[in-house]
């Protein structure tokens, strides 16, 4: 099964800043299920481009939980070709393929109502986290800190919505803006003034590649557990005319007659067919894994190599520590080796650099989180009553 694409009309067209423009799509009603989401997914979208087509991922900044219209934020990037014609060019009346909603950049539902939240976020990555922002607010009582880093003051993507959202959940939301045009970059001490609650909140990290690390970083230094840090990371794919890579050559790996994937808590064994991915020969047995740009840069794919090993065409939406940690995308991956090769789709969070912990150990992790919560609520309300 290959990524659905539909045709969406643009039915509203907001400038947020000089370089950002946010995009309402319309959705026909025979395709309203198929495009039911959760805060924190994106879309992949497809463009002619010069006789092929290109593809680029946006994530959604409405919140489905408000019933907000299907809503994307687009930044121009220097260079790029989708993000500048499209702020460029697409008006109310337009239409774009788009697929359906992937990724698994959400909310957790065990801790939905529980351990505070913190949502970091630079430039455009405010796109999901905002998504994320709103959902915790309209469905949950979790206390949240958003901490965002632009350029500047003119830089900062829903602005308005930001400070209104600060101003209604005074009492559960703060918000720290930080503009490198008056202190310089962020720094890890820049971070760690904003941090609290670290053995049991979750964090959420979208921005460019060198924020992220940043955060990361910081976050492990400050002995955040692995399990509770969640990362959106994309990057955009090597178009067809730009690509420079040579063809795979298959026949030189050795592989096994089948692979076992676990999805969706079972364990299947498929057939693996020489020359096509994981994904593919999955797909092939009526199985459909996450998958979204099926290029390697969207991330939606990722499995945990538990046993055996594989090669990766590309995998630009992975770091070096995610790679070192046994991730790998199914849409890039063939066997590399004879021996048992066994993937597990579901132990993948949209937690790219902390991907390689077992259904069991992450559930155990954030009952944990959740039962140390309600220790600390408990023990606060019991002095209360003593005072």
């Amino acid at each position: 099964m290959s990524v659905e694409f539909h045709e969406l009309e643009i039915s509203g067209v907001i400038r947020e800043t000089a370089d950002c423009t946010s995009f309402e799509l319309t959705v026909p009603l025979e395709l309203r299920e198929a495009y039911r989401y959760k805060a924190g997914q994106h879309l992949t979208f497809e463009l002619p481009w010069e006789g092929f087509k290109v593809t680029r991922c946006y994530s959604l900044s409405s919140c489905p939980d408000l019933g907000e219209t299907l809503k994307i934020g687009v930044k121009r990037v220097e260079g790029g070709r989708v993000s500048n014609w499209m702020n460029d060019n697409l008006s109310v009346g337009d239409t774009v393929r788009a697929s359906v909603p992937e990724g698994r950049f959400v909310l957790k539902p065990e801790t939905r109502s529980g351990a505070p939240l913190f949502l970091l976020a630079a430039g455009s990555g405010i796109t999901p986290i905002i998504s994320l922002l709103k959902s915790t607010l309209t469905t949950t009582k979790r206390s949240i800190t958003l901490v965002y880093a632009n350029q500047d003051h003119d830089s900062v993507v829903y602005r308005e919505q930001i400070d209104r959202l600060a101003r209604e959940h005074s009492e559960r939301l703060v918000v720290h803006h930080h503009y490198d045009s008056d202190s310089g970059y962020l720094t890890c001490d820049g971070v760690r003034r904003h941090l609290h609650d670290t053995d049991i909140a979750e964090f959420y990290i979208c921005g460019p590649e060198p924020f992220m690390e940043l955060i990361e970083n910081t976050l492990a230094e400050a002995g955040v557990h692995e399990e509770l840090v969640y990362i959106e990371r994309f990057v955009s794919p090597i178009d067809p005319d730009r690509a420079q890579s040579s063809p795979l050559d298959v026949e030189s790996f050795e592989a096994p007659d089948t692979f076992s994937l676990w999805l969706n808590g079972r364990s299947r064994s498929i057939p693996y067919v020489r020359g096509e991915t994981l994904l593919e020969c999955a797909q092939a047995v009526g199985l459909n894994p996450a998958h979204s740009c099926v290029s390697g840069f969207c991330g939606s794919c990722m499995a945990h190599v538990s046993t055996g090993q594989v090669h990766m065409r590309t995998h630009e939406a992975l770091s070096e520590r995610d790679i070192t940690r046994g991730v790998a995308l199914l849409c890039q991956s063939v066997p590399a080796s004879s021996e048992p090769l066994e993937l597990d789709a579901d132990s993948t969070s949209f937690r790219t650099a902390s991907a390689v912990k077992s259904s069991y150990s992450k559930r155990a992790s954030q009952l944990a989180a959740a039962a140390v919560f309600a220790f600390m609520v408990a023990g606060t309300f019991v002095l209360r009553l003593v005072h």
